[in-house]
């Protein structure tokens, strides 16, 4: 089963807490165990599709919960394959390219 890492920001706002809850909720329900997430806006899982990427479950959490890409930001990185996907305005690109080494 893939390894993945999800780093996001929930924009604090008036619907900040339900688009929260529902975003951990579907991460849960996509894991095979439940997500590492001692740090805040990080979950470290192991997905319990054998063929998930990190564009299918990023579009798994983004479809799936009340993520909102006009306000909020997901990195998907998939540590076996070294690829990741993103959703809502990623600033400095070249910067997150630089730091993952792919």
């Amino acid at each position: 089963m893939p390894h993945f890492i999800v780093t996001f920001r929930i924009k604090d706002d008036k619907d900040y807490q339900a688009r929260y809850d529902s975003f951990m909720e579907t991460a849960k329900s996509l894991a095979k165990y439940s997500p590492w997430d001692q740090t805040t806006s990080f979950l470290a899982l192991q997905s319990t599709d054998a063929n998930a990427t990190s564009s299918s479950l990023c579009s798994s959490l983004y479809v799936d919960s009340k993520f909102d890409s006009t306000k909020d930001v997901m990195v998907v990185v998939d540590l076996d394959k070294r690829t990741k996907s993103t959703k809502g305005k990623i600033e400095y690109e070249g910067l997150l390219d630089a730091g993952l080494g792919f």
